[in-house]
């Protein structure tokens, strides 16, 4: 097995083009909006970081079967550099969250990597309440068929995924997981309604800022101060189902009994086939209402 794939490359030192500082340019504190302002107020900060923790990261990288370039994991300086040629990664926060929370931080693809083939602007995705249904801590362990940087090796999990330009920055979508139960799949939360919206599509070399809620069974997705997704019971949303070849997609009402909140776990950034640098990142509790 390719050892660039199953080391953890916290701390791997490498010069990337185009990385310039991560130290804050600006202070982010996480938004109150849409549904949140009926149903919480932010709390105590419980994580921040300037990325030089390494030790409490782990990068699961998929195989690089169409380019010779090497992936490239930078951490320091107030930013985590990823540089991931023609490659899924999942970065894992080695940290297990309790109850409400909200995580926000900025990102950008920085223009000077991107070569329309193997780095490319896209998919800004996040993972966050995650855990492996089996073994709660399992997502951090990467095994042949289970979290290895391979997107469909994450179906199986419990928690919110959502992602901003991917499909080559042609998308935006909020998925709860889990897809699939042994391999086969099943109906699950998936909202795509704002695909295609230039105004959260990804900006090359511009910094967003993406806010992630989940607070008993509220969720929201937020880019630049904009509520992207929201959900909280009573809604009616969108189910996908697979198995249903005709008519894969239709509208539920989001209950509590069809859909348990996801009230602890991990938080993780989702990245294939581009370059990505993060900074300012924070989590903080929530003190619903």
């Amino acid at each position: 097995m390719d050892i660039m794939k199953t080391m953890a490359l916290g701390a791997l030192v490498g010069v990337v083009a185009g990385c310039e500082t991560g130290k804050p340019q600006a202070d982010v504190e996480p938004w109150v909006l849409g549904y949140g302002e009926e149903a919480f107020t932010v709390g105590e900060l419980l994580y921040l970081t300037d990325f030089s923790d390494a030790e409490n990261w782990v990068q699961q990288m998929s195989e690089n079967v169409e380019s010779d370039l090497k992936a490239n994991v930078k951490m320091g300086d107030g930013m985590m550099d990823l540089y991931m040629p023609a490659m899924g990664c999942t970065a894992w926060l080695k940290k297990k969250f309790e109850g409400p929370i909200s995580i926000i931080y900025q990102a950008r693809c920085p223009l000077e990597t991107i070569d329309g083939k193997n780095i490319i602007a896209t998919d800004m995705n996040n993972f966050w309440h995650c855990s492996d249904p089996r073994k709660f801590d399992a997502v951090l362990n990467e095994t042949d068929s289970h979290y290895n940087g391979d997107f469909v090796s994450y179906h199986e999990m419990h928690g919110y995924y959502a992602s901003t330009g991917g499909g080559y920055n042609t998308t935006t979508r909020f998925r709860r997981y889990p897809r699939w139960i042994d391999g086969k799949d099943i109906p699950h939360v998936a909202l795509n309604d704002q695909d295609g919206n230039p105004e959260h599509l990804l900006k090359p070399g511009e910094w967003h800022t993406i806010q992630l809620v989940a607070c008993d069974g509220l969720t929201q997705y937020i880019q630049d101060g904009k509520v992207v997704y929201e959900t909280k019971y009573g809604d009616t949303i969108v189910s996908e189902d697979r198995r249903n070849k005709e008519s894969p997609r239709s509208e539920v009402v989001y209950t509590r009994a069809a859909y348990p909140a996801f009230t602890s776990g991990y938080f993780g950034f989702r990245l294939v086939r581009t370059h990505h640098q993060y900074r300012n990142l924070k989590v903080y509790q929530l003190n619903p209402k």
